[in-house]
C-alpha cells in the first residue's frame, strides 16, 4: 500500500473512527508526512503526546503490519506526489484562482475518504428503511440544515413523503408524530448539536428507524442512531465545519437518493411527471401548451 492517493484516503477516512490519542499521531503524520516517515517510533510518539502503542495501533488500523511498513508509505507517498500527500491549508493572502484549486482540492480529499469510510451493509439498510417509509423526515441545523433540504426536494420529486426541518422547535415539533414505519435522517458533522440528538432519541421512543449523518463515530448522535453513516471532512483554518461537511454528506444523500431511485418502480415516472409540470416555465420552451397558445394565430 504505497500509493499516495490510497494512503491519504486511508488516513483521513480512518480519523472519524479514532480514539483521541490516535488522532494526535494521525494529526502529525498528516501535517508533515515527509518529516514524519524520519521518526522512530519513540519519536512520533513523543512528538504526538502519545504512547508507541497508540503508533502501532494507528498503523495496523489503517492496514499496515506495523509502524515500519508505515513509515516505509509514508517515504513512498512524499516521493511519489507530485503535490503535497494532503491539500494544503487556505492562506489569507491567496489569490482567488489558488483558493480554488485549494477547495477543490480539499472537497475531493473530503468525497474520497468518504466513499472509503461509507459501510455499504449500512447504506444498503437505510436505503431499505427509506423505500418502504410511510414518512420520511429530515432534520439539520444551520449549514447541515441546507443538506436536509437537499434531500427533502429529491425525495418529494419521486413521490415519497418527506420535509425537512432546519429548526429546533419544528423539528422536536414533527419528530413528535413519527411512530414505527417512519424515518428520521439527522445531519451534524459533530454530532453533537443537542436539539439534533434529542430529536433522533425521540424519533427512537416512537418506534422510528433514526439515521445518523456524522463525522463523530464516537460522538451522541452516533450512539443515539440505529444506523450511523460516517462522513469525512477536515476543518483547517478558513475552513469551517459548515465548508469541510457539506459536499461529503451531499454526497451520501445523492448516493442514498440513487439507492432509493432504483429500489422504487414508480419512481421513474414521478420523477418524470415532476419535471413536465415545470417544463414550460423554462426560458426557450416552446412545445408545451401554454407556449403553443401564445403562438397561434388569433
Amino acid at each position: 500500500m504505497t500509493d499516495s492517493g490510497d494512503f491519504r484516503t486511508r488516513l483521513l477516512a480512518a480519523l472519524p473512527r479514532l480514539t483521541p490519542t490516535g488522532q494526535r499521531v494521525a494529526r502529525v503524520i498528516q501535517h508533515d508526512p515527509a518529516g514524519a516517515a524520519q521518526l522512530t517510533v519513540n519519536q512520533l510518539a513523543e512528538l504526538s503526546t502519545s504512547s508507541t502503542s497508540a503508533v502501532v495501533r494507528l498503523a495496523k488500523t489503517l492496514g499496515y503490519e506495523g509502524y515500519p511498513q508505515l513509515r516505509l508509505a509514508l517515504a513512498a507517498a512524499e516521493r511519489e506526489a507530485g503535490s503535497p500527500v494532503f491539500a494544503t491549508d487556505i492562506d489569507a493572502d491567496d489569490e482567488l484562482s489558488k483558493v480554488l484549486h485549494k477547495l477543490t482540492a480539499f472537497e475531493t480529499e473530503g468525497m474520497l475518504a468518504t466513499a472509503e469510510l461509507a459501510d455499504p451493509a449500512t447504506m444498503e439498510a437505510v436505503v431499505g428503511a427509506l423505500v418502504g417509509a410511510r414518512r420520511v423526515q429530515l432534520v439539520g441545523i444551520g449549514a447541515s440544515g441546507l443538506v436536509a433540504m437537499d434531500m427533502a426536494q429529491k425525495l418529494t420529486r419521486i413521490g415519497m413523503w418527506c420535509g425537512a426541518c432546519t429548526s429546533e422547535d419544528e423539528a422536536l415539533v414533527q419528530v413528535s408524530l413519527l411512530e414505527a414505519g417512519d424515518v428520521i435522517v439527522a445531519f451534524s458533522h459533530s454530532g453533537e448539536t443537542s436539539a439534533v440528538v434529542e430529536t433522533v432519541e425521540r424519533a427512537a421512543s416512537g418506534r422510528a428507524t433514526t439515521v445518523a449523518v456524522t463525522a463523530g463515530a464516537r460522538s451522541p448522535l452516533a450512539r443515539a442512531a440505529a444506523h450511523t453513516i460516517l462522513v469525512a471532512g477536515r476543518e483547517d483554518g478558513f475552513r469551517s465545519a459548515a465548508m469541510a461537511s457539506r459536499m461529503s454528506q451531499l454526497l451520501i444523500v445523492d448516493a442514498l437518493y440513487v439507492g432509493v431511485l432504483q429500489r422504487t418502480p414508480s419512481a421513474p415516472r414521478a420523477l418524470r411527471r415532476t419535471y413536465e409540470a415545470v417544463a414550460d416555465r423554462r426560458t426557450g420552451a416552446t412545445d408545451s401548451p401554454t407556449a403553443r397558445a401564445t403562438q397561434e394565430p388569433r
